[in-house]
Order: structure tokens, then sequence, then C-alpha cells
């Protein structure tokens, strides 16, 4: 093994692994959010979006972010374009900022500071014990929107990518159970146990806009076709559940935040889990999506490549 190839390997033998090393590497980073927990709101925000403005220092992701942008607003200027794009960045910092400080803080008066659109409670609150599907993507405040599921009686899991770090994760994990009534669950092997879930009447919390690389299926996402995991239409398909699509638009100034959705699907019968059904229903999830987007661009991941990797059809052609 060369000299380069070290770093990779330690960190994939000590990943999600308890010790001395995991503790040591972990001990600074809650150093820091311990630190940041006593700011108030109106210093810790600009303090989090200036800092998010550094990811505007990787060439890759600048391009990657203007890219999308204009394929999504190609009417808008190359200035408008720049400026979404740092309030993007910003955005990210915030959503940083709500996962490791904010869920914790707001949760012994979460009504005060997270407030539903019109209908938008009763009709989340309609699918408790119904075993739902919510879709979210990495737009606004994606950790407080799917959270609040747990004290409207949801009973939320989340399927993702827990921190290398194990202790990281377990504070992840405790947080969201502990206060929110939120179940985290490991990506790796996540079907089996999102279909027990819905069995149970539970709702499943899932983000589709990132890019998929296993056998993924190709959706238009903003005119331009993007590679989606299955899993999302494929769980709905076989369990006939109802989907929604979930989101919290977070103020500009004040620790105040949205909810809304829309019902994408009502709950219907089984159906055969075929690329035509799984396209029809994540074109229909896109589509809903993509609207709330739309309205408030600058709290959206832009800078993520949804378009990395392309259709075979598109390299044959290359």
């Amino acid at each position: 093994m060369s000299i380069r190839q070290w770093p990779r390997s330690i960190r994939q033998r000590f990943k999600h692994q308890p010790g001395a090393l995991a503790w040591l590497l972990y001990l600074p980073a809650r150093l820091l959010i311990k630190l940041c927990s006593f700011l108030p709101y109106a210093v810790l925000r600009p303090l989090a979006s200036n800092l998010g403005l550094l990811a505007l220092l990787f060439a890759r992701r600048r391009r990657v972010g203007r890219q999308q942008l204009a394929c999504a607003f190609p009417e808008k200027s190359d200035k408008e374009i720049g400026r979404l794009l740092r309030a993007s960045c910003k955005s990210i910092a915030m959503s940083a900022v709500e996962a490791m400080i904010l869920t914790r803080r707001y949760y012994p008066r979460w009504e005060k500071h997270l407030l539903f659109a019109e209908g938008a409670r009763e009709t989340l609150e309609s699918y408790r014990g119904k075993g739902a599907i919510f879709v979210q993507a990495h737009f606004g405040s994606f950790e407080f929107a799917g959270a609040l599921l747990g004290p409207l009686g949801l009973e939320p899991a989340f399927p993702m990518r827990l921190p290398n770090n194990f202790y990281m994760g377990r504070d992840l994990i405790a947080t969201r159970k502990e206060n929110w009534g939120v179940e985290i669950i490991n990506r790796q092997g996540a079907l089996r146990n999102l279909l027990r879930r819905l069995k149970e009447g539970k709702a499943v919390v899932i983000a589709t806009d990132q890019s998929a690389h296993h056998n993924p299926i190709f959706v238009p996402w903003f005119g331009k076709l993007a590679a989606t995991e299955r899993a999302t239409a494929s769980l709905a398909l076989k369990m006939g559940a109802p989907v929604i699509t979930l989101w919290a638009v977070r103020h500009a100034t004040k620790p105040i935040w949205t909810i809304d959705c829309q019902v994408v699907r009502e709950a219907a019968e089984v159906q055969t889990v075929n690329d035509e059904n799984v396209y029809n229903l994540c074109s229909e999830i896109h589509i809903s999506l993509e609207e709330q987007i739309k309205l408030a661009p600058e709290q959206y991941l832009w800078i993520h490549d949804r378009y990395r990797i392309r259709p075979d059809s598109e390299q044959n052609n290359d």
C-alpha cells in the first residue's frame, strides 16, 4: 500500500467504530457544537451563513452550482445565478446548524417556531397510523420538517448515511429519538426495515434528490434526466402506500420555519414494480418538489452534482 492510501485505509478501518482515536477526533467537533449552542439565533444565523460561503472556494462546486441553476432557471442572468448560488451555500450551513444545534434547542417549544401552512397540519395528522411515505429534497430545513412528524404522532424513521465517527452518529441517533421520537435507520439494509414499519402503520421519510449510483432510473429533474433511486417509488407501489412531499421553508431572519406538504398519491391498490410505474411515480414526486423549490431556490442544495451519472444512451453517443 502506498503512503497516499494510508489516510483512506485508516478511515475505513475506524469507520463507525468506538475507541480512543474516534473519541479524540470527536471531542473538538463536540466542543465547537457546545460553544455554538450558547449563541443567540441572531448571532448564530449570520455566522453560519457566512461560513457556508467557504463552499465557493471549490471550483468544481461553483461550476456544478452554476450549471444546475442555469438549467433550472434559463431565464435568469449570470448575475442572478451567482446571487442564488451564494444564498444556497449559506442555506447549506444553516441546515447543518439546524441538525446539530437548533433541533435540540427548539424542541421544548417547537410550536412557537414551527408554523404550518394552511391545512398542512391537518393533512399530516390524517396519515397517522396509515404507513405513509414522506418525500423530501435537500431544501429549506429538511431536518425540522421530518422531525416534526414525531410530535404529530406519525412515528417517523429516516434512512440515512450515519457520520463516520461513531460518537457523532451516536449523538445524532439519541437526539432524534429522545427529543422528537424519530428513528434513524442506517441506509445499508434499510429496505426490509422500511417495509416492516409501513406494515405497522408508521411513517418513513426519504430524500430522493441525490444522485443514485446503484441501478438508478433516469427521471427528469428541472428539465434534465437525473439518476434517481427506485426505492421510494418501489416501496409505495409494493405496499400501496400514500406518498406525500414535505418541506420546511426557513424565514430570512427569524427562527421560524413554515411546514407544508403536498399529497402526490393517496393509498392505492398494490401495483407491479416495473420501470414504467416507477418512472411515472418518480416523475410526479419530482414535479411536486420542483414546484416548491422554484418558490425559494436560494434554500436548495445546488452544489450537489445531480447530473453526474448519465444514461447509457448518452455515454454511447459521446
